[in-house]
């Protein structure tokens, strides 16, 4: 009680001021009218007794200021007045409080647009009801290796037969089409099970959500909103409910909207639709999406009050043999099955939900939080140097307020207090400085393939980090000012002698630039190291011509040509493609470099030593003759394929240099044979190799060549519903792509499209690269500014501190070169302590860079010295023009100032 008596008295002192002063006037009047009544009765008169009870008082004003210092208030409003000074000083002088504002709300706004990132990608938790109770269940030899961790017979199982969960749910994702042929309009698909809505806590926006009913073998085909997509597409209209929505030519109806903010269970995408599992029957897709090859979902449940993470795995562990032994794909040969009944489901938190960007971005984000803080270092730096010459020329006033009384402790949270409004007006400015960035990031981030979606909402953790950097940084730059404005005594003020140089505060200063240049020179090696990277991945070879190609996808499925009829529309639509005009040549595949998908299997070569294990492993690709001619990949030796490799003929394959290095180690490979195991481990009839292709990245730029097996289109085993046609151009792509979807449109109109530039696509496959190397690049650079204007202002404030000495000795004959040299060499002297420090700061730390680069060491020589000299030369010429101020000194005007 006492407690909440001071708090609700202190918060009544601050809200109603008057009403707080009239009752400390009336408790103060009771005390000496009590005190007065006791001396009376002592036996003093009545006059006699007051005056005594006011002198055992003493200034009524000081018992008040006491009285007021008690409480937790005085500090509210002294802290309250601060700030109201500060910002009247700081109105006295707009050029250094805006230079100030801006260069924090540029360092720190930098910090809060990595860490917002990193909050969105790694840390926020889900939208939904206490997502730390949520786990995804996992396949041990899945987990993280691909677009789902379970198939639909194991959800199956897990979901009738688990005793751990509360509720269980699964999902995937797919994208839809919303077109009827022509332009594929996608959109972002979300596959659930019928009770992912009601375990998350989730309510609908508008109508219903799907539920357990709506999901069950032969279910009709439903569908959900999500509350963006509602808005984009129906203007949030309550008519949306209830009407029917096209999936790749499949009418769905609309029963509801979910709520918004959620997005779905992957944090750096979104959904759009949302569809039970049950109905991939409705697409006519049954046999693959359920079957038991098809490794496509992520099975999640809500844990029990009381099972901990041992329990579950525990109880999952148990629970495995008999889920396996239930769905064994049975046309598989022996081994594969007792190999499959091993597997385990293992349980992993699911609060922060899954990512696709997480494995690549969360060292990079590191990375570049740390490189923002070091920028914001130099900007503190820069901003210290700025209010140490600030409080300098107030040091007058700061020491005729000590001799009138002011305690040093007083004006020392005076300037810290302008330091810290300044630091956190900058950190405002910065907020709008991180939602610009953030938003710039996602389109860098997002390409042909996917749009990269985070929620960079505000949270606490956002604000928290925010305030955190804004009040460090205002210490950072305030304290010491502040120590050393508030050191002098009035009598020492009065007699400084302008002359004077070399002081504790000048060697300050000149540590203070060294460090700038130091730490500039870290950023500008990390800068150079992943310039130098990113030209090296892109310059290089990765076996193909992208420039000048176009891919069309197009999907036979969708629009729902009978299979038999596959092959005779392709040809058609390749005979259409290569009478347009400016196109030079065309040709079909089933994938295209780098294009984020794959198709791998193991295969096993007729040499003497065969290879087998985890690095038989090849990847596949069919192709028709024209392929190699339009991406001009050079076959090294063997032929190409041609009209005479049909399905009835000997098997014939093309391999790539790094496979024949492989599996026919010092032997020509044309006209070996090997083996590729199919769906159920059988091995298939052999192939023949006739030819050997030059390498080519098919996988991703960075990584070591792929072994790659190409066949011809004809023997294919798939069904070739959605292809792509790659078109090698000799006109822009932008004046074909009207007559490309008017010539598949001749061949049958409701075939979906899909048009991008193959350069796009390799651009796509280095999109971390990129923004490493721009981001370290524009802040590298940032930080050589602030290093110079620190550099040229430090030296600028000394020069003006020295001119008395230098009119001394100009007035004794020093000449102007002498002048300039003797400021240069303490320029020298700086640069080569700062370069010194920074080049073994980044010796010390090149082992954070090294998993980032490509084709370059972290400790390269050459970047550490072209990064030295950089700076070196950008330093020498801002201390030169700061120089040349000395050089200009009036000796008689020194003289008569002195």
């Amino acid at each position: 009680m006492p407690i909440w008596s001071k708090f609700s008295g202190g918060l009544r002192a601050l809200l109603d001021r008057r009403k707080a002063e009239q009752e400390m006037d009336e408790e103060l009047g009771a005390f000496l009218n009590a005190s007065a009544e006791r001396k009376m009765q002592a036996g003093m008169s009545a006059s006699e007794a007051h005056r005594a009870a006011r002198v055992d008082m003493g200034s009524i004003e000081s018992v008040k200021e006491e009285i007021r210092c008690a409480g937790w208030e005085s500090t509210v409003e002294a802290l309250w007045t601060d700030v109201r000074y500060s910002v009247r000083i700081l109105a006295k002088a707009p050029l250094f409080a805006s230079v100030v504002v801006l260069t924090l709300a540029l360092g720190i706004g930098a910090n809060t647009a990595i860490f917002s990132l990193m909050n969105s990608l790694l840390l926020k938790t889900l939208p939904v009801e206490k997502p730390e109770e949520l786990m995804e269940v996992s396949d041990s030899w899945r987990m993280g290796s691909g677009p789902g961790s379970v198939t639909n017979p194991l959800w199956e199982q897990i979901r009738d037969r688990q005793d751990v969960f509360s509720s269980v749910f699964a999902w995937g994702s797919e994208p839809f089409d919303l077109a009827k042929g022509g332009v594929t309009q996608h959109a972002d698909g979300f596959w659930v099970s019928g009770d992912l809505f009601r375990t998350l806590g989730l309510h609908p926006a508008a109508g219903r959500l799907l539920s357990a009913s709506d999901d069950r073998r032969g279910c009709a085909a439903l569908a959900v909103l999500s509350y963006a997509f509602w808005r984009s597409h129906y203007a949030a209209a309550g008519s949306a409910i209830g009407g029917t929505i096209s999936l790749d030519g499949h009418p769905f109806e609309v029963i509801g909207v979910a709520p918004a903010g959620f997005y779905g269970m992957t944090v750096d995408s979104k959904f759009d639709i949302a569809v039970p599992i049950c109905a991939a029957e409705v697409f006519g897709g049954s046999r693959s999406r359920l079957d038991r090859y098809w490794w496509w979902l992520h099975a999640a449940g809500r844990t029990r009050t009381g099972i901990g993470m041992a329990r579950l795995k525990s109880r999952l562990a148990a629970l495995s043999p008999a889920i396996y032994e239930s769905t064994v794909p049975r046309d598989t040969d022996s081994a594969f099955q007792d190999i499959y009944r091993k597997r385990m489901l293992i349980p992993a938190p699911l609060a922060t939900g899954l990512s696709d960007l997480r494995k690549d971005y969360q060292e990079p984000l590191r990375v570049l939080l740390a490189v923002v803080g070091l920028v914001l270092m130099i900007a503190s730096a820069n901003i210290v140097s700025l209010q140490m010459a600030r409080v300098a020329a107030r040091s007058k006033e700061m020491a005729l307020r000590q001799a009138l009384g002011a305690s040093r402790l007083r004006l020392m949270r005076q300037l810290i207090a302008e330091c810290v409004l300044l630091s956190f007006t900058g950190a405002a400015l910065g907020l709008l400085f991180a939602r610009w960035g953030d938003r710039l990031l996602l389109t860098y981030l997002s390409g042909v393939h996917r749009q990269v979606v985070l929620d960079f909402a505000l949270d606490a953790r956002v604000l928290i980090f925010t305030a955190g950097a804004a009040t460090i940084t205002g210490l950072l730059f305030g304290v010491v000012p502040a120590l050393r404005g508030t050191s002098a005594s009035l009598t020492s003020t009065i007699k400084e002698n302008h002359a004077t140089a070399g002081g504790p505060r000048t060697r300050l200063r000149l540590w203070i630039v060294a460090s700038q240049v130091a730490l500039s020179l870290v950023l500008l090696v990390t800068a150079g190291l992943l310039l130098r990277s990113f030209r090296n991945l892109a310059t290089a070879d990765v076996g193909f011509a992208p420039d000048h190609v176009l891919l069309v996808n197009v999907n036979l499925f969708t629009a729902k040509i009978p299979p038999s009829e596959y092959t005779a529309t392709y040809d058609r639509i390749g005979a259409q493609l290569r009478a347009l005009p400016g196109v030079v040549s065309a040709a079909r595949s089933m994938r295209t470099p780098l294009d984020n998908s794959e198709w791998n299997t193991a295969i096993h070569s007729d040499t003497p030593h065969p290879i087998i294990g985890d690095g038989n492993t090849a990847y596949f690709d069919f192709i028709d003759p024209d392929y190699f001619p339009t991406l001009r990949t050079p076959l090294l030796a063997g032929r190409n394929f041609n009209n005479s490799d049909s399905p009835n003929s000997q098997p014939v394959a093309v391999i790539n240099q790094t496979l024949a290095r492989k599996f026919f180690p010092g032997v020509n490979p044309i006209g070996h044979t090997f083996r590729a195991e199919g769906a159920a481990r059988k091995l298939e009839p052999p192939v023949e190799v006739i030819g050997l292709a030059k390498d080519a990245k098919y996988e991703s730029v960075r990584d070591e060549m792929f072994l790659t097996v190409f066949r011809p289109l004809a023997q294919s085993p798939l069904e070739d519903q959605s292809d792509s046609f790659e078109l090698r151009l000799a006109m822009p792509q932008d004046a074909l792509r009207k007559a490309i979807v008017n010539a598949v449109a001749a061949v049958n109109r409701e075939i979906p499209i899909e048009i991008h530039t193959l350069t796009a696509q390799v651009d796509e496959s280095m999109t971390r690269e990129r923004i490493l190397a721009a981001l370290s690049a524009f802040f590298g650079g940032l930080a050589l500014l602030l290093a110079a204007i620190g550099l040229y202002g430090t030296l600028s404030y000394l020069v003006a501190q020295r001119r008395i000495e230098f009119g001394i000795r100009m007035a004794l004959g020093a000449t102007s070169r002498s002048i300039l040299a003797l400021v240069m060499r303490n320029v020298a002297t700086l640069l080569i302590g700062g370069i010194v420090t920074g080049i073994g700061l980044s010796l010390a730390t090149s082992r954070l860079l090294s998993a980032l680069l490509f084709g370059i060491d972290a400790r390269d020589p050459g970047t550490m010295a072209m990064s030295g000299a950089l700076i070196a030369a950008v330093s020498l010429a801002a201390g030169l023009l700061a120089a040349r101020r000395a050089t200009r000194v009036d000796p008689m005007v020194a003289l008569r100032e002195e």
